[in-house]
C-alpha cells in the first residue's frame, strides 16, 4: 500500500467531501462543519507557523459566541509541527491518541467468524436492539445516533449504516459503516461488544461484514481511528498503520488558556 497516497487522497476528502447532514463552511485554511443540526467540527485545517494561534483564536470566538463545544480533529500529517500544543494552550482538552489504519479492500479480503452472525439494521425493531445494546455497551445515551440511522434508513440512504452482531440469537456486538458515493473509503466507528462475549471472534466478524458491506457500495478502502485496544488485532488482519489522530475538544465552560486535563 502506498501510504502517502492514501494520505493524499483522504486529506482531500477531508477538504472538499461534503456528506448528507453536514452544513459545511469553507475558507482559505480549515473547513468547519455542523453535522446533523448538532455536532461541531473543524474538519480540516491547512495551518502555518505564522497564522495558527491566529486561526484557532479565530475559531474558538465563533464557537464562543454560539455557546457550543466542537471537535477539532488532528491528524499526524497536519501542520505546524506544534499544532496540538498551540491547541492546547487555547483552551482544547487534548483525546487520546488513535491509530489512523487502513485496509486495502482491493488487495486482500476479510474472513468473518462464522460463530457470530452480523446483519444490518435496517428496520424499527433493529434499531430498538441496536440502541439498548450500544447503551449497554458504552454506558451513554444513544439516542442521537439511533436517530441519525433511523433517517438515514428512513431516506434509503446507505452512507451511514448500522449493524449488529448475534451469538447464539442473543445481541453481542455492533459496529457503524460511513461510506459515500465519492469517497475511497469506508469509515468503521462505533464497534462495541458486551464484556460477556468477548473473545468469541465479534469484532472480527463485525470488521468483516462491515468491509463486504463497503465494497459492495464501491470503497476502496477500510479506515478506522484505531485505540490500542483494538490496534494489535486491526494489524493482524492485515490493516496498515498510516499516520495517528487526536481528538481535540474546545467547550465554553473552558476559559481559553486554561490548564486542561
Amino acid at each position: 500500500m502506498d501510504a502517502e497516497a492514501v494520505l493524499r487522497r483522504l486529506n482531500a476528502e477531508r477538504e472538499s467531501l461534503h456528506r448528507a447532514g453536514e452544513v459545511v463552511e469553507a475558507f482559505q485554511h480549515l473547513v468547519r462543519k455542523t453535522i446533523d443540526g448538532e455536532l461541531h467540527e473543524v474538519s480540516f485545517s491547512l495551518l502555518s507557523d505564522q497564522n495558527a494561534d491566529r486561526v484557532i483564536e479565530e475559531q474558538v470566538r465563533h464557537f464562543r459566541d454560539l455557546n457550543v463545544s466542537f471537535e477539532w480533529k488532528v491528524y499526524g500529517c497536519d501542520g505546524p509541527s506544534d499544532l496540538l500544543g498551540r491547541l492546547q494552550r487555547h483552551g482544547f482538552e487534548i483525546g487520546a491518541k488513535e491509530a489512523l489504519v487502513v485496509f486495502d479492500l482491493e488487495a486482500s479480503s476479510l474472513v468473518a467468524d462464522l460463530a457470530c452472525k452480523v446483519r444490518e439494521v435496517r428496520t424499527p425493531d433493529d434499531l430498538v436492539i441496536y440502541r439498548a445494546l450500544a447503551e449497554e455497551i458504552f454506558d451513554k445515551d444513544y439516542s442521537f445516533t439511533t436517530g441519525v440511522l433511523a433517517r438515514g434508513i428512513g431516506a434509503g440512504s446507505t452512507d451511514h449504516l448500522g449493524f449488529i452482531a448475534f451469538v447464539e440469537n442473543e445481541p453481542a456486538c455492533i459496529g457503524r459503516l460511513y461510506t459515500h458515493p465519492d469517497s475511497a473509503f469506508g469509515g468503521l466507528y462505533g464497534g462495541g461488544t458486551l464484556p460477556r462475549f468477548r473473545g468469541r471472534g465479534c469484532y472480527r466478524a463485525m470488521i468483516a461484514a462491515r468491509a463486504a458491506r463497503a465494497s459492495e457500495l464501491g470503497a476502496r478502502y477500510l479506515l478506522v481511528d484505531a485505540l490500542p485496544t483494538s490496534l494489535p488485532i486491526l494489524l493482524q488482519l492485515g490493516f496498515t498503520h498510516v499516520t495517528d489522530t487526536w481528538p481535540c475538544t474546545w467547550s465554553p465552560t473552558l476559559k481559553s488558556g486554561e490548564p486542561t486535563r
